[in-house]
């Protein structure tokens, strides 16, 4: 069985500040309450957020036996909120040479392991511990050290982290558990009484560092689920916009009436109030489409703040321990390997779905030119008839009150009786329908909203339809073509 002196086990845990109580379910401080009421003897303290302050509170320690003691600081930081536990064995004879697996009584029912929720922003797993050897021990059997006290500390394999790599800090091997994309980062640390000083003096800065590590995995996670909310919303529109070519040319297409060929056409009013509909949709979908689009750039620029952020971390850490950051491989890894592909990941996302908008304009523009076109028309239509009407009615009233003035003989009402002629009125009456349909027809032939065909009869006569001007040069091609091929067919 492999043994270690005083392990300790680092605790930083981080959150989104929430406007609800912070002793709610699924927040860090239900969390530090779970384990300070399992280990303290101390049942009814509670933390809060009126434990916050900046930098690092002082501790509130606790003591659970001769072989587990620990302690809990509080700091706000920017929107959000951390707290760093510490639970370790203390100083003393009886903790050296331990077994590792002594590990398992310091996580006992995972209450390390805050639950994932929201605003959880999330985890690094800090594992200090000692050993007692008179020679330098082999990579191979740190590494074997290393991952028997991660499967003590953490026996459920489902929530233990797999290996990612192994690096040195001050020195000495430290080994991490986790991946780029991970909420959750553990290291396993072989240390000494110097580079315990030398922890020590960077508890706030390195509490930070790790702060603006998980913002920036949590920007990066967030913007995965934008960018599926995005691709969903593109598949709408997109199958959208491919339902209204059909639409488009039944209404190009297509006239009041059918035409000479027999060809049956559309209803006008059906296809219109299903262009303005799409329009409408078209139009509310465009403005959701555009904030996801705000929403991921605005994940992009979190990311680069932080990134900055991380960086004047490890510049102050640099400076603490006076070296350079080439030094510290560890913390610079992250930043120099998995963030650049973040912010690819990202840009690329937002060139990807630019085209969208793009898309979602042309189609705007394209529905709202040919809802004024037909509605124009049938405007037009509407008002040629008005004005044929009134002409033709205002002409029969003429009539009508021209020859009032010489009916004399009263209206009766009988059996009409072989002989009878029309009675005046009557004949009055069918004078000033006459009037009316012919002043009706040399006006509408006049004004050309009738014409007669072949056969003769008289038809209604449309004139096509002047492409309205847009922004979008795009718009007046797909129109113009659009009604190439009406006025070809």
């Amino acid at each position: 069985m492999l043994k270690i002196d005083h392990p300790q086990v680092y605790i930083y845990s981080y959150q989104l500040s929430q406007k609800s109580s912070k002793t709610a379910a699924n927040s860090i401080w239900t969390w530090a309450n779970s384990i300070w009421q399992h280990f303290s003897p101390e049942k009814e303290l509670i933390f809060s957020q009126a434990n916050l302050g900046y930098p690092l509170t002082r501790a509130k320690k606790f003591s659970h036996s001769n072989k587990i003691d620990g302690s809990f600081k509080f700091c706000r930081l920017d929107d959000s909120e951390g707290i760093l536990a510490r639970i370790g064995s203390p100083e003393t004879d009886e903790n050296k040479d331990i077994d590792i697996a002594a590990l398992k009584d310091f996580n006992v029912n995972n209450l390390m392991l805050a639950d994932s929720y929201k605003d959880w922003l999330g985890q690094t797993i800090f594992i200090t511990y000692k050993l007692q050897t008179y020679q330098p021990p082999t990579k191979k059997y740190l590494r074997q050290v290393a991952d028997e006290c991660l499967n003590n500390l953490f026996p459920q394999a489902s929530v233990r982290p797999g290996f990612y790599r192994d690096t040195k800090l001050l020195g000495s091997p430290i080994f991490e558990y986790s991946s780029p994309k991970s909420q959750l980062q553990v290291f396993v640390y072989l240390v000494d009484d110097e580079i315990e000083e030398k922890l020590g003096q960077i508890v706030q800065r390195l509490f930070e560092l790790f702060y603006h590590r998980h913002k920036i995995t949590k920007a990066f996670l967030d913007s995965r689920i934008n960018c599926d909310v995005l691709k969903q919303r593109y598949e709408q529109i997109d199958g959208t916009i491919e339902n209204l070519e059909t639409k488009i040319k039944e209404v190009t297409q297509s006239g009041s009436t059918n035409d000479v060929n027999g060809q049956k056409n559309v209803n006008i009013d059906e296809s219109l109030t299903y262009l303005k509909s799409t329009l409408k949709y078209l139009l509310i979908e465009s403005l959701k489409y555009q904030r996801g689009l705000e929403s991921l750039e605005d994940f992009n620029n979190k990311i680069n703040i932080h990134v900055y952020n991380y960086q004047e971390k490890l510049s102050e850490i640099c400076d603490k321990w006076q070296m350079s950051t080439e030094d510290l491989t560890t913390f610079n890894f992250f930043i120099d390997r998995n963030c650049p592909y973040f912010q690819r990941q990202i840009q690329g996302d937002l060139g990807y779905f630019k085209h969208g908008t793009d898309l979602i304009k042309i189609a705007v523009d394209l529905v709202a030119g040919i809802v004024d076109i037909e509605q124009a028309e049938i405007d037009r239509s509407l008002e040629r008839t008005i004005q044929i009407l009134g002409t033709g009615l205002g002409a029969g009233g003429l009539v009508v009150s021209a020859v009032s003035a010489y009916v004399e003989t009263p209206l009766v009402f009988r059996i009409p009786q072989k002989g009878d002629v029309l009675h005046p009125a009557v004949a009055s009456l069918l004078l000033s329908l006459l009037v009316v349909i012919v002043v009706s027809g040399v006006v509408g032939w006049i004004n050309g909203a009738w014409k007669i065909n072949k056969l003769g009869w008289f038809r209604g006569k449309s004139e096509p339809p002047r492409l309205p001007d847009s922004q979008s040069p795009p718009v007046n091609d797909i129109l113009q073509e659009a009604e190439e091929e009406r006025l070809g067919g």
